[in-house]
């Protein structure tokens, strides 16, 4: 599944971009930025930080987004219909779902801010009909959640005390009919949040799809943390905001994708945990297994193995073969 945005989002950005000054988009989401960055919630008290924050953080949300659906589809039995995005922000997780998953026809988006559901309302008003006839709701996360059949809640867990994690991840677990995914930064503290919302799955009956390839205790352990990167191209507007001239950015996010108990699932045999490491002896891989925690080194050599996984890079299945205790 691509990175870049879908034409009718790309569009609607470059028009939002449009209707402010360069300059007060740049110094907006320079604030943005420093906010995400030292882990603060998205305040956007104006219509300007609101578009800068569409504009500059919602390619690499959907970069995110994209990857963990992508995931979701390709390790779960399911043709979800509905969808409901919690936390929604501009509606970029839905977006992403809806490229993800094609058997989706309808979407509740719903967010505490006013003014994100707004600007997310009219993102989506030229969109595909899941978004442009969407219901779009203010309010909170809570136990009033509707069911949907694909629950998705990007960037929004992190907003929340620590002690409320738990909670949030079982409601939204709830309010789902088939399978969940949650994204968040790939920071330790996002990490902190993806790996309390795990345990509380597990601990309600969840399965794991991905990327964790065990319902076993983590391995990964601290100062260590499970993320991974997705690159996206920028928009023009994109790097007008950022003061960027390279035309990439990478986003790097943790995510988990859960299921109801019963529906089908193939997690990955192994995870690749960071970028593998190449030299003229062969290619080192970092895996989470369902044994824990191990090194795999694939020789030059073995020619037939270092052709099935030169492509494979830092977040990929590692689904060769059972890999060897280092």
């Amino acid at each position: 599944m691509s990175a870049d945005l879908p034409p009718a989002l790309r569009a609607a950005l470059e028009g939002l971009a449009g209707r402010f000054g360069g300059r007060d988009l740049a110094a907006a989401s320079a604030r943005i930025t420093a906010d995400y960055r030292a882990g603060r919630g998205s305040r956007l008290p104006s219509p300007v930080d609101l578009a800068a924050y569409a504009v500059a953080r919602m390619p690499a949300t959907y970069a995110a987004c994209a990857a963990a659906l992508a995931e979701a589809a390709e390790r779960t039995a399911c043709a979800p219909r509905s969808v409901l995005d919690v936390g929604c922000g501009p509606g970029t997780a839905t977006w992403a779902a809806r490229e993800a998953f094609p058997s989706l026809d309808r979407a509740t988006l719903r967010d505490a801010h006013a003014g994100m559901v707004s600007l997310g309302r009219d993102l989506a008003s030229e969109g595909p009909p899941l978004l442009s006839r969407a219901d779009w709701q203010t309010g909170r996360l809570g136990a009033d959640l509707p069911s949907a059949d694909l629950v998705v809640a990007s960037y929004a867990l992190n907003e929340l005390q620590p002690a409320e994690v738990a909670g949030a991840a079982r409601a939204l677990h709830a309010a789902a009919g088939q399978l969940l995914v949650l994204v968040e930064p790939g920071t330790p503290a996002g990490f902190a949040v993806i790996a309390a919302a795990r345990a509380a799955l597990l601990a309600d009956g969840a399965r794991l799809a991905a990327p964790c390839p065990t319902e076993r205790p983590c391995p990964v352990a601290p100062p260590d943390w499970c993320h991974f990167s997705a690159r996206l191209p920028r928009l023009r507007a994109h790097k007008a905001a950022k003061g960027a001239d390279v035309p990439f950015e990478d986003e790097r996010f943790a995510y988990l994708v859960a299921v109801r108990p019963g529906i089908a699932v193939t997690p990955a045999a192994a995870r690749i945990l960071r970028p593998p490491r190449a030299d003229k002896a062969g290619t080192t891989f970092a895996l989470c297994t369902p044994a824990g925690a191990v090194s795999r080194t694939v020789p030059s050599r073995d020619r037939d193995h270092h052709r099935l996984t030169r492509r494979l890079g830092w977040g990929d299945a590692f689904d060769i073969e059972p890999p060897e205790p280092p």
